[in-house]
C-alpha cells in the first residue's frame, strides 16, 4: 500500500465510522435527536466527571481541543435538549460545571451499548491474534498522531 493509499484508507475509515454512527443515532430512541458531535460531547462530559461534580466548560474545551465559546454553544444545545445541566462552580464563581442529566445518561448508555455490539461484531470477523494485532497497530498509530501533534 502506498503512502497516498494509506492516507486515503485512513480518511475513508474515519468517515465510514462517522457515517455508521450517525445512521445508528437515527434509529436509537435515546439518541435520535443528537448529532455525532453532540454524542462525542456527552462521552467527554461523562469521562471527565468525577463523583458528583461534572467538568468545567474549560476542561471540556481543553479535552476536545476546541475554544471555550464553541464549547459553551455546544453545551447550551445539550441543555436545550435536556441532556445536560449546568451549575455554578462552588469553588470558583466564574466557572460552570456540566453534568449529564438522566436523559443524557440514557443516551450515553445507549451509545456505549451500540459501540460494544459493533466491536463484538467486528471481533467475530478476525481471529484473536488478528484482532490483537489490529488493536496494537491502532494504538501505535494513535500515539504517532499524538506525537506529531505535540511537535506542532
Amino acid at each position: 500500500m502506498s503512502e497516498i493509499e494509506f492516507g486515503s484508507s485512513l480518511y475513508k475509515l474515519y468517515h465510514s465510522a462517522v457515517k455508521l454512527e450517525a445512521d445508528s443515532l437515527k434509529e436509537s430512541k435515546s439518541c435520535s435527536d443528537l448529532t455525532v458531535n453532540e454524542l462525542n460531547l456527552i462521552e467527554c462530559i461523562r469521562s471527565l466527571s468525577k463523583g458528583t461534580s461534572g467538568p468545567t466548560i474549560s476542561a471540556i474545551a481543553k479535552e476536545l481541543d476546541i475554544t471555550r465559546p464553541s464549547t459553551t454553544v455546544a453545551v447550551n444545545k445539550l441543555v436545550s435538549k435536556k441532556m445536560v445541566t449546568k451549575s455554578d462552580c462552588a469553588s470558583d464563581g466564574r466557572s460552570v460545571r456540566v453534568k449529564l442529566s438522566a436523559k443524557g445518561e440514557k443516551a450515553y448508555a445507549a451509545h456505549h451499548a451500540y459501540q460494544g455490539a459493533l466491536l463484538k461484531e467486528a471481533r467475530e470477523r478476525f481471529t484473536e491474534k488478528e484482532f490483537r494485532e489490529i488493536s496494537d497497530s491502532i494504538t501505535k498509530l494513535m500515539q504517532f498522531f499524538a506525537d506529531k501533534e505535540e511537535e506542532l
